[in-house]
């Protein structure tokens, strides 16, 4: 399932006149009901406001209106100048309806002026999955792993066990998969359990370390 993790925003209006303030409060009270005239009044008010822009395209897709949704988040981006939240918000979107060319361009763009943006690598990895661009999903994946995510730590060494995508190695795998463990990734736990319980070639099967990781799974299933 594609992640979305669309960004909370904490809008400051303080420096806004009292009925600007009325007008953008307004907008995120009724972005989340799925209505859009106070945001196209808010809007109005102050058209470079990159948040308002976005709350509006939140309020068209809860209204259905998808379309109008990204290219209000468009507008956010434009008048942000390209800011990296407005990008990975529009991509987010854009995922969510499976417009997965779109939201990877965007997010490519996105990892060019902030590479260390583990979310919009992990997202664009998941894009490229579901473009079937397995050489991109690998590169976006090993990006992601490699500046911490867990899930796409866990991919790459389930990649690597069964050389889908990278060449078959039994140490990558184990590499990757106790990265993702060590982040509190059950899958990955429970993966290196059956790997040393059953070996493979080039690892020798090792109870104590199945017994390990049966209990670090066990225990992390429990919170």
């Amino acid at each position: 399932m594609i992640r979305l993790a669309v960004v909370a925003l904490a809008l400051a209006f303080v420096a806004l006149p009292a009925a600007a303030q009325d007008l953008a409060a307004s907008c995120r009270a009724e972005a989340q009901r799925g209505l859009t005239q106070a945001c196209q009044a808010a809007i109005a008010r102050e058209p470079r406001d990159p948040a308002l822009h976005a709350l509006l395209g939140e309020a068209y897709f809860a209204s259905g209106f998808y379309g109008d949704g990204l290219q209000a988040f468009r507008q956010a981006i434009m008048v942000s100048n390209g800011a990296a939240e407005y990008r990975y918000r529009y991509a987010g979107y854009a995922a969510l309806i499976n417009e997965y060319p779109q939201a990877a361009a965007e997010l490519e763009l996105l990892v060019k002026t902030d590479p260390n943006h583990v979310k919009a690598w992990a997202l664009l990895a998941d894009c490229y999955r579901y473009m079937k661009d397995k050489p991109q999903a690998v590169r976006a994946g090993r990006r992601a792993a490699e500046l911490g995510d867990a899930a796409e730590a866990y991919a790459l060494g389930v990649r690597y066990g069964s050389g889908d995508g990278v060449p078959a190695d039994v140490r990558e795998e184990l590499r990757w998969l106790e990265r993702a463990a060590k982040n509190g990734y059950v899958a990955a736990m429970q993966e290196l359990a059956r790997l040393y319980a059953e070996g493979a070639p080039g690892l020798p099967a090792d109870p104590v370390k199945q017994r390990q990781w049966e209990d670090a799974a066990r225990k992390a299933m429990k919170y």
